[in-house]
């Protein structure tokens, strides 16, 4: 008996170091990434960029109910007047919605069905030709992972654009999308060289930028548009909705130390940040999961597929 109990020690400890060499180089990388925080001067200025952009809009491409509320895979479309787009995420196609569902539904016991509206290029449609640039708020799978289809319609003739943190830091769960990217048919775009507080811009799209945000995972980026007379400010996953952003609410413990090593006192910061400009009238912060804050904002612009 006491043999048996020896071997079953053995086997959590095994499984403790096990996690533990998985999980602390993740969180010890993740706190690498704390750059200073955009002035509102800064963003603001991107207003003034010459030729910016014209129009947005957002593609649902799938969806599924938790106990919290409806988590959705949307991705942003940037336009300007000329016809060029610019993407941001590319969400997943069906059978990997369907898969993303069924691990929430372990976690989530009240998880619905995925319902899954298409993948980004049946979405996009004959318009995918336009897309000359894409970018992405992080490279967990289900905001990259419909690259792959993306790539079989499109084919060679967009770019990507990349801070230095997306394109060199990954974690275990960063890997498979930050491969997926790197041996994509996408083209590798550039910034214009140096970073003007912090915000990495590119002649090929006026009026947007990125910024390295950190916090949820060590390539986090915020993708900052001009557009009109407000800058929208697309967040990622430093919240999963827009309640947890504006109630200063952070996400599980397991979350954020077990399955996602996130450095929680970076998304601490960045919420309490991000409520303050949203508060303002020159900025609106979209979450990138949340449905209802994407369509509050861009309400008045067609979902393309509708």
């Amino acid at each position: 008996m006491n043999w048996i109990l020896r071997i079953i020690s053995a086997v959590i400890v095994l499984a403790i170091i096990a996690a533990l060499v998985r999980l602390i180089p993740a969180h010890l990388q993740v706190r690498t990434v704390t750059p200073p925080l955009p002035k509102d001067e800064a963003l603001l200025a991107l207003l003034e960029s010459p030729n910016g952009p014209t129009k947005l809009s957002y593609i649902l491409t799938s969806s599924q109910q938790l106990e919290r509320g409806q988590i959705s895979h949307i991705s942003i479309v940037v336009e300007w007047q000329d016809g060029k787009r610019f993407l941001i995420d590319t969400g997943m196609d069906h059978q990997e919605a369907k898969n993303f569902a069924a691990l929430l539904q372990k976690m989530d016991s009240k998880a619905g069905e995925a319902t899954v509206t298409g993948n980004i290029s049946e979405l996009l449609g004959s318009e995918i030709d336009s897309i000359s640039g894409l970018g992405y708020t992080h490279l967990h799978i289900d905001h990259t992972q419909g690259t792959k289809n993306f790539c079989k319609a499109r084919g060679k003739g967009a770019v990507v654009l990349q801070t230095t943190s997306q394109q060199q830091l990954h974690n275990f769960n960063t890997t498979e999308g930050a491969v997926l990217v790197a041996n994509s048919c996408l083209q590798k775009g550039y910034f214009t060289s140096g970073a003007t507080n912090n915000l990495y811009k590119s002649p090929q799209f006026p009026g947007i930028a990125a910024f390295e945000l950190g916090g949820h995972t060590p390539g986090s980026t915020l993708w900052a548009v001009a557009f009109k007379e407000k800058v929208l400010l697309f967040s990622g996953d430093i919240t999963n909705d827009a309640a947890s952003l504006h109630q200063d609410m952070p996400k599980s413990w397991a979350y954020s130390y077990l399955f996602v090593p996130e450095n929680t006192a970076r998304t601490a910061e960045i919420r309490k940040w991000l409520h303050a400009l949203d508060q303002s009238d020159a900025f609106s912060v979209i979450v990138s999961h949340d449905l209802d804050n994407t369509q509050r904002y861009l309400k008045e612009f067609m979902k393309r597929n509708d």
